[in-house]
This record gives C-alpha cells, sequence and structure tokens, in this order.
C-alpha cells in the first residue's frame, strides 16, 4: 500500500520529478523573513501565492494504492486529492536535504510547491524545531518565499508546538498573532471528535485580544488561561487499523469561518503536516520535546 511513513525512506537520491525536493526547492527560492515581529500590522496589496482553491473545514489524508510512493492527498468527502503532498526523508543529518514535506498547490506533485516544512538546519540533533516555508508576503511570485519557525516546547505537563502568522479576512491588512498545537494526553480530548477518530493536538488562538500592534511576549502567552485560548483547529488520527485515511485537520471557531484568513489556514495545514510526520517518527513525547528544550542555546537556533 502506499503509505508514506513506510515508503519515503525508499525514495532516490536522483528523483526527476517537479518541483526538486524540499531542500533545494526552499535553497532555489529568494528568502525573506516575515516582516511583522509582534502583532504589528502589515499592510500588503499581494499576498503570494494563493491556494487553487480554499481549504474545507475538514481536510483529510489519504494514502495511495501503491506499493511504494511519497506522495499522498488531503481532501474532502467530494474529492480525496485536492492537494498533493510529498514527503523527502533527506540524506544527511545537517544542511541540504533535510527531511521534510512539501505541500503542492493540486492534486499532483507535479503542481507549484504551495508550502514546506522540514527539520531546523544546524540544529541539534535533538532539536524539535521545525522550518515552515511559505509565500512570500511581498511578491506574488512563485520564486520568492519567507520562513516562519515551529516551535517544540513543554508546557503545562504536555507538548506544545508554537508559531506566529499573519492572520485577517481582508488581505491588504493583516496583522501577527500567536498560536499554540498543544497535545492532547489520554482520552481528556475524546469529546472534541467522533469515534473512531482520536484527538491528537488542539491549535489555541493565544493572543486574540490583543491584535493590532501587540508586543505580548512569549512568557506572558504562557500564562493566559485556557479559557481565554479560542481553539481554531483540531488534528487527528484514526482509531483503526484502517491505514488509508490516516489522518485529518479540522477547522474550529474563527479557524472554520474565515475571519482569520487564508495565510492563517495554510500555516494550520503545513505546520499540522509537520506534527503528522512527527508523529510517525515517534518524536512527539514529553521526554523528547524536553530534551530538546535543554539541549538548546539561545540564539543559535534557526
Amino acid at each position: 500500500m502506499g503509505n508514506p511513513e513506510k515508503s519515503a525512506s525508499q525514495i532516490s537520491r536522483h528523483e526527476s520529478s517537479s518541483p526538486p525536493p524540499y531542500a533545494e526547492a526552499v535553497q532555489e527560492s529568494h528568502y525573506e523573513t516575515s516582516i511583522s515581529p509582534g502583532g504589528a500590522p502589515h499592510t500588503s496589496t499581494n499576498t503570494g501565492i494563493s491556494p487553487y482553491r480554499p481549504f474545507p473545514p475538514v481536510l483529510s489524508a489519504h494514502y495511495q494504492w501503491k506499493m511504494i510512493t511519497p506522495v499522498f492527498h488531503l481532501g474532502d468527502t467530494t474529492d480525496k486529492r485536492l492537494f498533493a503532498v510529498k514527503v523527502h526523508t533527506g540524506f544527511s543529518g545537517y544542511g541540504p536535504g533535510r527531511p521534510g514535506v512539501v505541500l503542492h498547490n493540486g492534486p499532483t506533485d507535479k503542481h507549484p510547491m504551495l508550502a514546506a516544512a522540514g527539520d531546523e538546519y544546524y540544529a541539534s540533533s535533538l532539536s524539535l524545531n521545525g522550518i515552515i516555508t511559505l509565500p512570500s508576503l511581498s511578491d506574488g511570485t512563485a520564486e520568492r518565499t519567507c520562513t516562519e519557525i515551529l516551535r517544540a516546547a513543554t508546557s503545562l505537563d504536555t507538548v506544545v508546538f508554537r508559531f506566529s502568522i499573519e492572520v485577517g479576512p481582508n488581505n491588504n491588512e493583516l496583522w501577527r498573532e500567536d498560536f499554540e498545537w498543544r497535545k492532547s494526553k489520554g482520552n481528556e480530548d475524546k469529546d472534541l471528535v467522533d469515534a473512531p477518530w482520536k484527538c491528537g493536538f488542539k491549535l489555541f488562538r493565544l493572543s486574540p485580544q490583543t491584535g493590532k500592534g501587540s508586543n505580548t511576549p512569549n512568557e506572558t502567552l504562557q500564562k493566559i488561561a485556557t479559557k481565554d485560548q479560542e481553539l481554531v483547529a483540531v488534528f487527528a488520527w484514526s482509531n483503526t487499523l484502517h491505514l488509508m485515511d490516516p489522518f485529518k485537520i479540522e477547522f474550529r471557531g474563527n479557524g472554520k469561518t474565515g475571519a482569520l484568513g487564508e495565510r492563517f489556514a495554510l500555516m494550520t495545514v503545513i505546520t499540522g503536516l509537520r506534527l503528522w510526520g512527527l508523529r510517525a517518527q515517534r518524536r512527539t513525547s514529553e521526554s523528547k520535546v524536553a530534551a530538546g528544550e535543554a539541549r538548546e542555546v539561545p540564539g543559535t537556533a534557526g
């Protein structure tokens, strides 16, 4: 069967499919970092390459019935092949060829790269921070990208993955807000999804009350009571042996209504794919994330 978790390790070093592997695709692009830190408004008349169609409220993964393939699909109940995802395992511990996934802007891996996620370059081997590659905010061509960091941490006796991203329903004026994927423990979130699905991670909007112009430090965000944080997405996996439909991403609240915008939706999907990859590698345990935190030296990552 076409299980990318197993078949990806058999990808040839000399792949001929387009676009190039994750590391090459990212390196060949013109980098720029996001320019609206701390919630400051960013005015733009062009938000770069957009998904060819909006993401549905529920986006499910579907593997292919092939013995060896690094490609699977994301779709909904009407079309299981809305977006292609290609897995890249990498061939060295550091530098070019780092493991990652590429989300394509169409149903095949021949369509342009829409976003990518992979291990952080030159980080400690224990670090679980990830590099997220997105379309540029300032240029509408496929050759320009920007990067964000998905940071792994332990908080409130669980594992979290934090990021910041531009939000807003109007693409002409966006501002940055902070979000956190929080790992579910045991059956505490069994009511969030219906059987046979099991809630794996919950995405919370950490700073909706601050909005534009906020400079709220991460330390303060960690102290905000859970009741004041809005649930905007859920990452769930199948709790059965039905391996062809392994996981899904469900938008909730303002994530579902579109109030947070297209860029937030894309970031949610690509970081969800990053979580899927880490879980497949058994790298989301509290002990492993804590070990990465202990080894990380401030100012050297990224």
